[in-house]
């Protein structure tokens, strides 16, 4: 589990100071390990990424001034590797950085696939394609290479999504491509030099959801974390890919989805809400996988269930009602040198 949060401003504001305050509120939901952000102006892509919080990426690196109006940062769980396994992970064309990348989710229900998507990561790698993640660690949860390396999972999606455009697949379709070859249960968000005022998404069933500004629009894994002058939160849909851009965004349904999504109804919605509000009824402060995992009896039969959307919709309609309490819990970070913010969620009741 990640957080994530995009902004496609008319240029009025930059991107970075708002990311970095959207990261904030929401990177002990799910995050708040590994850190790192990515803007693109003028046709070049600038990032920055570390261990550790926003606050530590704020201060140790120039997170805060790159340029541009377009952004995306993330926030990733504790799960192994150095600064090179934090987002964005960077595809590159003779030596020019020509995506960024970033994602929440896991593998989820496909982890059967697993030994097939080793094989993807290696025939990128026999291919010259570079896996900047690569590193010699003992975990079974990443793509595992002949040599006994392993590279990050999203590493391997963003130089997938990366040969698809090297052949000609415009960014939109090569990420859905990429989505439907190598399938996790994920949301992407991916920048493109050369498309300097868009963000292109893929999403199968984890959360992101998008909200209009005056000045543009904000994606968010949680509608919590949006600013305060965001209209009404939207959840794009699942199993679909588009492009957002400073006027709107536009969805289209995966032609070969990988999977199904269980629906999100009204009626399941209402049983989720009910199911959040059960568990925060003791008083007590819970961790948000207490939420998710109450949530989940919630849907019926699928292959994958959007039941961290549902609870991070849940909380939203909590906060809006000022009922939604949120303390912020410092916990062992990725090193034992380093600390991480973990967020508990309990109910106001005055």
């Amino acid at each position: 589990m990640c957080n994530i949060a995009g902004y496609v401003g008319n240029g009025k504001k930059e991107a970075a100071p708002i990311l970095l305050e959207m990261l904030r509120a929401q990177e002990g939901f799910a995050g708040g390990y590994y850190s790192g952000i990515a803007t693109v102006h003028e046709g070049r892509i600038y990032y920055a990424k570390l261990t550790g919080d926003v606050d530590r990426l704020e201060a140790q690196t120039i997170a805060a001034s790159l340029p541009g109006s377009v952004g995306i940062i993330h926030s990733r769980s504790k799960s192994g590797g150095g600064d090179e396994w934090a987002h964005p992970f960077i595809g590159s064309q003779n030596s020019e950085a020509r995506i960024a990348y970033v994602a929440n989710g896991s593998i989820g229900c496909f982890k059967p696939r697993a030994e097939e998507f080793n094989g993807i990561a290696q025939e990128l790698f026999d291919s010259g394609m570079d896996l900047p993640s690569r590193v010699r660690i003992a975990s079974a949860r990443y793509n595992t290479l002949h040599d006994g390396s392993v590279a990050h999972m999203s590493d391997v999606m963003c130089q997938l999504i990366l040969r698809n455009m090297m052949r000609g697949v415009p960014e939109a379709d090569a990420m859905e491509a990429a989505f439907c070859e190598m399938p996790s249960e994920i949301v992407g968000l991916l920048l493109s030099a050369d498309h300097p005022d868009s963000i292109f998404w893929s999403r199968i069933n984890m959360p992101m959801f998008v909200a209009t500004c005056s000045h543009g629009q904000y994606l968010s894994s949680t509608p919590t974390a949006m600013p305060q002058d965001a209209r009404m939160p939207t959840l794009l849909p699942p199993l679909s890919s588009g492009v957002v851009t400073a006027l709107g965004w536009k969805p289209r349904t995966m032609a070969v989805p990988p999977a199904t999504v269980a629906p999100l109804t009204g009626d399941v919605r209402a049983a989720v809400r009910e199911a959040v509000g059960a568990v925060l009824s003791d008083g007590a402060a819970h961790p948000l996988t207490d939420l998710t995992r109450a949530a989940k009896i919630c849907f019926g039969a699928a292959d994958c269930m959007p039941s961290t959307a549902a609870v991070y919709e849940a909380l939203y309609a909590l906060q809006k009602q000022g009922r939604l309490g949120i303390e912020i819990r410092r916990v062992e970070g990725a090193f034992a040198e380093l600390d991480a913010p973990k967020a508990y969620f309990s109910l106001i009741t005055e």
